[in-house]
C-alpha cells in the first residue's frame, strides 16, 4: 500500500450511484484531508486504523481501499447504520467517545484518525483520552479540525462572514474553534511525542483545515 495520487484522486471524485446518498462525504468534508492523512499513516507504517467519528463511513472506506485494516466508530446510530448499509464488508460500531472506550478496542490500533470531530464535542480531552486508549504503544494519533487563526478570523470579520462561519443557529455544529496554538496546547497536556502540524487547503494563513499528528511513547 502507498499513498499514490491516482487512487486518492479517484476517491475524491468518485460519483457512482452507490455513493450518491453519502453527500456531503467525499466532496466537502473528507476529500481535502485524504492525502495528508494517508501520508502520515504510511510514514508511521500503520496497518490497523480506528476512524473515530466515522459518520457515514465514506472515509473509513477510503482508508480500506488504500490498504489499511480499518474500523469505524461513531455515536450517531443513523450514521452507523448508513455506513453498514453502504460498506457491509467493513467493521462499524456505535459508541459515545464521551464515555470510556470499550475494552475490546483498547490497545488494538497502530493509528487513530479523527476527522473534523474535535471541534464538534463539548469535552475534547475525552476524545483524546479515547484515542489514546485505543492506540498500541508507539501508535499514531491524527486529528484534523477547521482552522482558525488571527489572519483568517480578521478576514472573516472584515468581510462580514462571522455569522455564517460560526453558524450559532444550527441545531448541530461546531462548539470549539481551534487555532494552531490552542490545539497544540491541548495535545501538550498528554504524553505524546514527535508532534507534526500542517495546514490543508488555501494558503497557510487562510487554511481551510489543520492537521496535527503525534505518537504515544513506544
Amino acid at each position: 500500500m502507498k499513498p499514490d495520487r491516482p487512487l486518492i484522486e479517484q476517491l475524491r471524485t468518485e460519483a457512482d450511484a452507490g455513493l450518491a446518498s453519502l453527500q456531503p462525504g467525499p466532496r466537502s468534508i473528507h476529500a481535502h484531508v485524504t492525502r495528508p492523512i494517508v501520508l502520515q499513516l504510511v510514514k508511521a507504517e500503520a496497518h490497523t486504523v480506528l476512524d473515530l467519528g466515522c459518520g457515514n463511513g465514506w472515509f473509513t472506506s477510503a482508508l480500506d481501499r488504500c490498504g489499511f485494516d480499518v474500523t469505524g466508530v461513531d455515536h450517531n446510530e443513523g450514521g452507523v447504520r448508513m455506513a453498514e448499509q453502504h460498506f457491509p464488508n467493513l467493521r462499524f460500531h456505535q459508541l459515545d467517545v464521551m464515555r470510556p472506550l470499550w475494552p475490546s478496542l483498547a490497545r488494538r490500533f497502530d493509528a487513530v484518525v479523527t476527522v473534523e470531530l474535535i471541534d464538534h464535542i463539548p469535552l475534547p480531552r475525552k476524545l483524546i483520552e479515547a484515542a489514546l486508549t485505543a492506540l498500541k504503544p508507539g501508535g499514531l494519533l491524527v486529528i484534523t479540525s477547521n482552522f482558525h487563526g488571527y489572519s483568517k478570523n480578521l478576514a472573516l470579520a472584515l468581510t462580514g462572514r462571522f455569522d455564517s462561519r460560526w453558524a450559532p443557529l444550527l441545531e448541530d455544529g461546531r462548539l470549539k474553534f481551534f487555532s494552531r496554538s490552542t490545539l497544540t496546547s491541548l495535545l501538550s497536556e498528554f504524553d505524546l511525542r514527535d508532534l507534526h502540524f500542517e495546514t490543508v487547503g488555501r494558503i497557510p494563513m487562510f487554511a481551510r483545515t489543520m492537521l496535527i499528528a503525534a505518537k504515544t511513547p513506544g
